[in-house]
């Protein structure tokens, strides 16, 4: 049986998933992270706070036209959720180092957050980057 606290969390991952990163409600993050948020994406980067929070949600359509998060599964208990989703859209401005392909991109991510007092206050990312680096003509396919 899932308790309140679990699926309450499982509502606050699924709610980050579609006003944060698919609408892109800045205006929505300081209600579901904490101030001191840690997001890790090591070793590509590790971004502190609500203002690198923002920077990084509002400069995801200048690198990716239409970009947006498909769930496959949610998994919530009482203090983290773990979603997995599809990343897709088309590569129109740099992503790091690599210029603008114009290709489409499609690849997963699996996100762990910790929650605590009702907002995320870390969280760990781990995208399949070579896939979509591979699709944009960054590493050559095997």
């Amino acid at each position: 049986m899932t308790s309140d606290l679990a699926a309450r969390n499982r509502a606050l991952g699924l709610t980050i998933n579609r006003e944060i990163w698919n609408e892109r409600r800045v205006d929505k993050i300081a209600d579901y992270y904490a101030e001191d948020i840690v997001s890790d994406y090591s070793p590509y980067v590790v971004r502190r706070g609500l203002d690198e929070m923002r920077a990084a949600i509002t400069g995801i359509p200048g690198t990716f036209e239409g970009f947006r998060e498909d769930l496959k599964t949610v998994v919530a208990d009482e203090e983290r959720v773990v979603l997995h989703f599809t990343i897709r859209g088309r590569q129109t401005g740099p992503w790091g180092p690599i210029p603008p392909s114009g290709r489409e991109v499609e690849y997963d991510e699996i996100v762990i957050m910790t929650i605590r007092d009702g907002k995320v206050v870390h969280q760990t990312g781990v995208a399949d980057n070579l896939r979509g680096l591979r699709q944009v003509g960054a590493i050559r396919s095997p």
